[in-house]
């Protein structure tokens, strides 16, 4: 009980937060916008937005490890800071009489936000966060559409792959893991395994399931025979 009134308390706080940054940003007040934003991060989490911006993914998710286990709940807040961050650089990009340069550089910094904030909330729902919480799928659609087209990191195209098949989405992890797989020899021959591993959950579902979740069974053999082809080919 007193996790739980301690999360929502956090929430309120943020909400409060996020409210007030919104009325700056309406004024065009971005600087001051993003400074309410930080400050409440600073005083929650004892940690800047500039610094989870910049530090890689895992390690900022490494620094919501209390006592060996990552705080997911405290996690997708952060990511929902981010996140509306991203939209005040949007609505900078938008402002009237900024250079060429300048609006680059405001795009540039929305779009970042958003793949960070897209991999963190996708982490946190992989890892049992409350999805109720901060309605973080709901928030993940707007996400996704923000950045349609836009090619996702290697490690979040693997967290979405793992997010769709935990919402019965096969086809659609399976889309996911297509595209790592195919990639590029840089990254990781761990991809297959994960893969590989993916297909042979899937096997364990009724033919019911699969159906429902747009991956008949002949496709779920066919796609791990592909792999232990893969595996064979690279031996």
């Amino acid at each position: 009980m007193f996790r739980k009134d301690y999360l929502l308390r956090m929430v309120e706080d943020m909400t409060e937060a996020i409210g007030k940054a919104f009325t700056l940003k309406q004024q065009r007040k971005h600087a001051e916008a993003l400074s309410e934003l930080d400050e409440l991060m600073r005083r929650q989490f004892g940690m800047n937005l500039s610094l989870l911006n910049s530090l890689p993914a895992e390690d900022v998710i490494e620094m919501f490890r209390f006592r060996g286990v990552i705080e997911v709940d405290n996690l997708q807040q952060a990511a929902r800071l981010i996140e509306e961050e991203a939209y005040i650089y949007q609505e900078k990009a938008r402002v009237e009489g900024m250079d060429d340069q300048e609006k680059m550089e405001a795009e540039d910094a929305a779009l970042m936000r958003l793949m960070r904030a897209l991999h963190f909330y996708l982490y946190a729902l992989n890892h049992g966060a409350n999805p109720q919480l901060l309605q973080a799928p709901e928030r993940i659609d707007g996400v996704m559409e923000q950045i349609e087209g836009y090619e996702l990191p290697a490690r979040t195209e693997k967290q979405l792959a793992l997010y769709r098949e935990q919402q019965g989405r096969y086809d659609a992890a399976e889309n996911g893991w297509y595209r790592l797989l195919h990639l590029g020899a840089e990254y990781p021959v761990q991809y297959e395994q994960d893969a590989k591993a993916f297909y042979q959950r899937l096997t364990e579902f009724t033919d019911e399931q699969l159906e429902q979740g747009g991956l008949p069974r002949d496709e779920v053999n066919e796609g791990l025979a592909q792999i232990k082809a893969m595996e064979t080919k690279r031996q």
